[in-house]
C-alpha cells in the first residue's frame, strides 16, 4: 500500500511538471488563444495576440482574421490596412478586397470605394463580381453622384430585392421635399397657410387664429380711437406674421432634413441586415 501511494505522488508530480512545462508562447499556443479570443468576439486582444505571430508564422488567413476582428469594432481603417496586405496570389484576395469595398463604403469614402470597384471587380473576373455591383450601386444613394437609369441601379439584384431598391430609386430621384419657398408665400398670403402646406394643421390653425385676433383686435381699437392699445395689438400681430413666416421657412427646412435622415436611416438598416452584401465567415465551427 505504501510503495502504491508513493508510485501515485511520483506520478502525479510528473503530470504537474509537465502541464507547468508547456511554453504558452509558442506560435501554436498564441494562435489557438488568439482564436479561442475570436471566437469568443474579444476581436481586440484576438488581434493583439495574432498580430504577435507575424514575425513567425505569418499567413494570409491571419491578416484576414485581424482585417476582420478590426472591422467588426468599427476600427475599419485598421482593417482596411490589413486586408490590402494581402497580396493577389492569396485564396482571399477576392475576399479581402470585397471587405475593403465595404469598410470605405462605412467609412463614407465613396470615391475610394468605388475605386476599388472598378478596378477589382468591374473590369477583372471576380468571383464577388454580383455582391460586389449590388454594394458599389448603394453608392449613388448616398453620394452626389448623377443617377443612372433604374434599370441599371437594380439590375444585379434577385426579384425580392429588385422592388426596395427601386422604392429607394424613386425615394432618391424624386424626394418628397417641401418647398420652403412655397412655405414662407402662403404663410405670408394666408398666415398658418405654409404650416398646413407642411402638415403641421395644429400649428397652421393656431398661427391663423393667434395672428387673426391681433389683427381684429388692433382694427377694433382704431375704430374706437384707443390709439395706444390698437397700436399694441398691431405690433403683436405684426410679430406674430412674421414669426408665422419664418416660422415655416423653418419648418420646410427641419421637414426636408428629416426627409434626408429618414431616407439614409433607412439605406443603412437594409444594408446592415445585408450585411452589406458580404460572405459571413464561419471561423469558430
Amino acid at each position: 500500500m505504501k510503495w502504491i501511494l508513493i508510485i501515485i505522488l511520483i506520478g502525479t508530480s510528473c503530470c504537474f511538471c509537465q502541464s507547468i512545462s508547456v511554453d504558452f508562447n509558442s506560435p501554436e499556443n498564441i494562435r489557438k488563444f488568439a482564436d479561442h479570443l475570436f471566437c469568443e468576439k474579444d476581436y481586440l486582444r484576438a488581434n493583439f495576440e495574432y498580430e504577435r505571430l507575424l514575425g513567425n508564422d505569418a499567413d494570409d488567413t491571419l491578416l484576414f482574421k485581424i482585417g476582420l476582428g478590426y472591422s467588426f469594432i468599427r476600427d475599419y481603417q485598421n482593417g482596411n490596412n490589413n486586408f490590402s496586405r494581402i497580396t493577389s496570389s492569396s485564396i482571399w484576395y477576392d475576399d479581402a478586397k470585397l471587405q475593403q469595398l465595404k469598410l470605405y463604403f462605412l467609412l463614407g469614402d465613396y470615391k475610394r470605394a468605388a475605386s476599388i470597384y472598378e478596378e477589382e471587380f468591374e473590369i477583372k473576373e471576380n468571383k464577388y463580381s454580383i455582391e460586389s455591383n449590388k454594394l458599389n450601386n448603394f453608392i449613388y444613394f448616398f453620394g452626389n453622384k448623377t443617377l443612372p437609369l433604374k434599370e441599371e441601379i437594380i439590375f444585379p439584384f434577385n426579384e425580392d430585392e429588385k422592388k426596395v431598391v427601386s422604392s429607394f430609386y424613386d425615394w432618391k430621384s424624386n424626394p418628397p421635399y417641401k418647398s420652403s419657398f412655397t412655405a414662407g408665400i402662403l404663410s405670408a398670403v394666408i398666415p398658418g397657410a405654409g404650416k398646413m402646406y407642411l402638415g403641421e394643421w395644429g400649428d397652421g390653425i393656431t398661427a391663423f387664429l393667434v395672428t387673426g385676433l391681433f389683427a381684429f383686435l388692433a382694427y377694433d381699437n382704431f375704430e374706437a380711437d384707443h390709439d395706444t392699445r390698437a397700436w399694441i395689438f398691431t405690433g403683436l400681430g405684426a410679430f406674430f406674421y412674421a414669426g408665422n413666416i419664418y416660422g415655416s421657412v423653418a419648418a420646410a427646412q427641419i421637414f426636408n432634413a428629416r426627409i434626408e435622415f429618414e431616407f439614409n436611416q433607412s439605406l443603412n438598416v437594409y444594408l446592415s441586415n445585408k450585411n452589406y452584401f458580404t460572405p459571413e465567415y464561419e471561423f469558430c465551427k
